[in-house]
């Protein structure tokens, strides 16, 4: 069996003890020289390679820091790792500075996280080895390119000179021109061609520079991003196959394992979807989707994730179910969502997510909606590109080939519609897709006979949800709509001073579901106000809160009813029953 090679290690520290700690440590794991100050620790540097240099803080004539600096002058590929008792701010940023220092840890040290620091520093000393011959190779495949360019350009300019030879030579033949003129003619075509493989020639070195160019920039991008998480994979299962930590820090490895993992899967994902729109043999493949089914098994998935962040998430839903259920390629419109919504929630720390659709004359406009850090107008073009500088930019920020929107854009294009956006830098942004309203369901309406549910199909009623939970909202409107099958437009109020502006700018509303604990304004607030401008509006309490006392409360506050959640169909049947017989 061969021996593995031991990495070579430098660790400097005035403290006899703490040397011998270190080589004690770590002996069976690297191959380590020791020095008791910085003088002594240069001139062991001198007369050996190494890949890291560990050096204690405070130590006499020569801080750790300086000593450090030295280091990274005349050794700047030499990793430098502080080991301190003084682990304050102050002292991590100027080692930081001074002497630009791979990690800074306070003492004593803990073997296991040292020997990990080490490990980590190892493999970012042998990746930036590898990046640098990979660099080196390019320059060298890049030189040999440029030499064929030179040689392609010393070819037509030959191929110049030898055109106007011709030239000149076809002049010449014109005094006998009907003698000579099937040589002319061989001439003349001879010359055509030879501009043409000009041309070619030209075009050709064109597409080799553009072309790698564009490969040299995703390989890098792609070989960073595939690293990322193949680091956390390849440390964390090391970790585990220690078997020395508890069974939580077990099971907190694992789940950094998957969720690497899971963005490794993202990102060949992203490559092999690119690759097959690039091919242009992708289509669609149209099928009956009900929308308002898809939006909705979005929101179950993405309202998760948006809890977790503390982001809200809101639904708008522009026609019923079978209104909303038309032809089209359902995977490529949800992977289209799917992104656009990840993208929001990831850009979005204070405001909200919405997303819906309406009807705009014979197409479909769904929409996402964030308030997020926008993006700038001079980018708003680009961003669908593939690799465009302003993707690239965003990537940096949280990860990823920067090729979302691509994929989005030609799935939308393959759908036969196309996507746009509307968005101000630092206000938030919000990207519109369109595709054609091709309905499955186009007979006219016939009315339903009476089966005993509470409606008056004379009357349309306009409700008003007052419901911070978007989840909430969503199951009323089901209720009202599609359960109760009430002849009604359904209005949503996400807190108590919206509620009260729209009973202000909307006199037609005629019935109040008003939730009682939200931000902004809660529903006793909102009830006392609507009150003193609405006196006759229906408004019924809603709310977890179910004692005799909150009922009390609800209804000096000016509320009609009180329902207790859950809310069952019985209960809001005999609630509408009660204020829309009156009406």
């Amino acid at each position: 069996m061969i021996n593995k090679i031991k990495e070579s290690i430098l660790y400097v520290d005035d403290e006899k003890a703490n040397l011998d700690g270190f080589k004690y440590a770590f002996m069976l794991d690297y191959d380590i020289a020791v020095a008791e100050n910085a003088k002594d620790g240069l001139k062991i540097m001198g007369e050996k390679d190494f890949k890291i240099v560990i050096s204690d803080q405070k130590m006499p004539e020569t801080s750790g820091i300086e000593f450090l600096k030295v280091v990274k002058e005349k050794y700047p590929d030499t990793l430098r790792i502080v080991l301190t008792a003084y682990a304050d701010i102050e002292n991590a940023i100027e080692a930081i500075n001074k002497g630009g220092i791979y990690r800074y840890l306070s003492k004593p040290w803990d073997k296991t996280d040292l020997k990990l620091t080490i490990d980590n520093a190892l493999e970012a000393y042998n990746l930036k080895k590898e990046n640098r011959d990979l660099i080196l190779r390019l320059q060298i495949t890049n030189k040999e390119l440029n030499e064929k360019i030179v040689e392609i350009e010393e070819n037509e300019e030959e191929l110049k000179k030898q055109n106007e030879e011709y030239v000149a030579l076809n002049n010449e033949l014109k005094a006998s021109e009907e003698e000579y003129r099937a040589t002319n003619e061989e001439l003349i075509a001879t010359t055509q061609a030879l501009e043409e493989n000009n041309k070619e020639l030209l075009k050709a070195k064109s597409r080799v520079e553009e072309s790698d160019r564009l490969k040299t920039e995703f390989i890098n991008n792609m070989s960073h991003e595939i690293r990322t998480p193949m680091n956390g994979i390849l440390g964390f299962s090391r970790m585990l196959n220690m078997h020395r930590d508890s069974e939580e820090k077990q099971q907190y490895y694992i789940n950094i394992i998957q969720s690497s993992g899971n963005q490794l899967m993202r990102i060949i994902d992203d490559i092999l979807e690119i690759s097959r729109l690039g091919t242009k043999q992708v289509v669609a493949r149209n099928e009956e989707v009900c929308l308002n089914d898809l939006l909705l098994n979005l929101f179950s998935v993405f309202d998760i994730k948006a809890k977790e962040n503390k982001t809200p998430l809101y639904l708008k839903k522009g026609l019923s179910d079978k209104e909303s259920t038309i032809f089209t390629d359902k995977s490529k419109l949800n992977k289209i969502l799917s992104n656009l919504l990840e993208n929001a929630l990831k850009f979005t720390n204070d405001g909200f997510v919405e997303f819906g659709y309406s009807l705009q004359e014979n197409n479909i406009q769904l929409y996402v909606k964030d308030t997020g850090i926008g993006i700038a107008a001079s980018s708003q073009q680009i961003i669908f590109e593939r690799f465009s500088q302003e993707a690239k930019e965003l990537s940096k920020i949280v990860g990823g080939l920067g090729l979302g929107l691509s994929i989005a854009k030609e799935n939308a294009e393959l759908l036969g519609g196309k996507i746009t956006i509307k968005s101000e830098k630092g206000k938030g942004s919000t990207f519109f897709i369109t595709i054609p309203y091709n309905p499955v369901n186009i007979e006219p309406k016939i009315s339903k006979p009476d089966n005993g549910k509470v409606t008056n199909r004379a009357d349309k009623y306009i409700i008003l949800v007052v419901e911070d939970e978007e989840v909430n909202y969503l199951y009323l409107e089901t209720l009202f709509v599609y359960v109760i099958d009430l002849n009604c437009t359904v209005l949503h109020a996400k807190n108590g001073k919206e509620a009260v502006d729209m009973c202000k700018n909307n006199a037609e509303i005629n019935f109040v579901f008003m939730d009682l604990k939200m931000p902004v304004m809660n529903g006793y607030e909102a009830s006392r106000q609507i009150r003193e401008f609405r006196p006759g509006l229906p408004i019924v309490a809603q709310t977890a809160y179910s004692t005799k006392e909150d009922e009390e409360k609800a209804k000096r506050a000016g509320c009609d009813d009180f329902i207790s959640k859950p809310i069952d169909e019985n209960s809001i049947k005999k609630v509408l029953y009660r204020y829309i017989s009156q009406k």
